[in-house]
Order: structure tokens, then sequence, then C-alpha cells
């Protein structure tokens, strides 16, 4: 199943970077399409690459929550109210999982700047073609890693303190929002204030 898994998203992979190499080769000949590629700062100018394939690789195939990462911030908050049993069941827990998810990670932004580097010298989609299977690969076990921890930390925690959780994300989740919000409302007031002025 997995071994299945591994090749769709290959497959995947390989389509988001066949465009990018077709794209690469038209930069060559001084045809590179506008906000997709920027200039390499590797070397020949005339060789780039897409922006989005950064050297930071790509951690996971969703965007999944961080218990861990959570829980070590509020561990000793008497709402959650963990016990001296649940804190040392996440401690091990912690020091279990993190340096093996960190060494996927670098594993996985170490494949994905070979990839950038081979893309930068017009190196063709089809000779990348182990790497991307690599790359899926990693990001696929550092995915069920993760989904793995999630379930582990859910096994240590009671429904009430899921529960406090839950409701913690999703009020950092709106706090987020309403900022956002906030920020576009100061670019839209400060776009209006310059355009009265350009008129003036």
């Amino acid at each position: 199943m997995i071994k299945k898994i591994t090749l769709a998203s290959a497959a995947t992979l390989a389509l988001l970077f066949i465009p990018a190499q077709a794209e690469g080769n038209k930069c060559a000949a001084g045809k590179c399409g506008a906000g997709m590629m920027k200039k390499s700062k590797v070397g020949n100018i005339g060789k780039t690459c897409p922006e989005n394939m950064n050297s930071q690789g790509f951690a996971l195939l969703v965007d999944l929550p961080s218990p861990m990462r959570m829980l070590m911030k509020i561990e000793n908050d008497p709402k959650l109210a963990l016990t001296a049993e649940q804190k040392s069941k996440l401690e091990a827990q912690r020091n279990e999982v993190m340096p093996k998810m960190m060494k996927l990670k670098e594993e996985i932004r170490t494949v994905s700047r070979a990839i950038k580097d081979a893309c930068k010298k017009n190196v063709p989609a089809a000779e990348q073609k182990t790497n991307v299977e690599k790359l899926a690969k990693l990001t696929i076990e550092t995915t069920m890693m993760k989904l793995t921890c999630i379930d582990s930390v859910k096994a240590i925690l009671n429904k009430e303190q899921q529960a406090y959780i839950s409701e913690l994300r999703q009020a950092k989740k709106l706090n987020m929002l309403k900022m956002m919000d906030q920020i576009r409302e100061n670019m839209n007031d400060w776009k209006s204030q310059a355009g009265k002025g350009a008129g003036k």
C-alpha cells in the first residue's frame, strides 16, 4: 500500500516539476515566464528555477496540528491539569519522536535542494525521477510519523484535556484570522489615502 502511495505521490510531484523544467529551458533561451521564475543566485544568470521550489523542502503532504509542540508550552497550565504520569509519558514520546522527525526533515531538505540545484542546471525532469521518488517516500514517512505521534498524544490525554487543547487551537486560529483581516483593512486604508493624495 505504501509503495502505491509513494509512486502516486512521485508522479504528482513529477507533474509539478515537468512544467517547471520546460519553463527553465525557455529561460535558457531568454523566454522566462514572468512571476513563475526568478534569477538564480548561483552562477549563470540565464539559468533559473521555480520560486516555490525552495531549499526547505516539503515537510508534510498535509498541514497537520502539532500537539507535542503545543503541549511543551502549556504542560503546566492548571486548566490542562496534566498528571505527573502524563508528563512523563509525553516527555518520553518527545524524546523518541523528535530526533527521528528532525532527521527526516533534514533528509527532505537535502533532497529538495538537490532537485532545485539540478533544475538550475536544466537537468531534464526524467533524470530527476530518482530524487523525486525519494522525496515522495520521505514525505510520506514524515507524515505517517506525525499522524502516529498525534494518535499517541491523544491516547495519553483524557477527553477533557483534548477538548481544552482543541479550544486553544481554535482560539489561536481565530486570532490569526482577525490579525489578517486587520492587516488587510490597514492596507486598504493606506491605498485609499495614497489614492486621495495622488489626486490632489
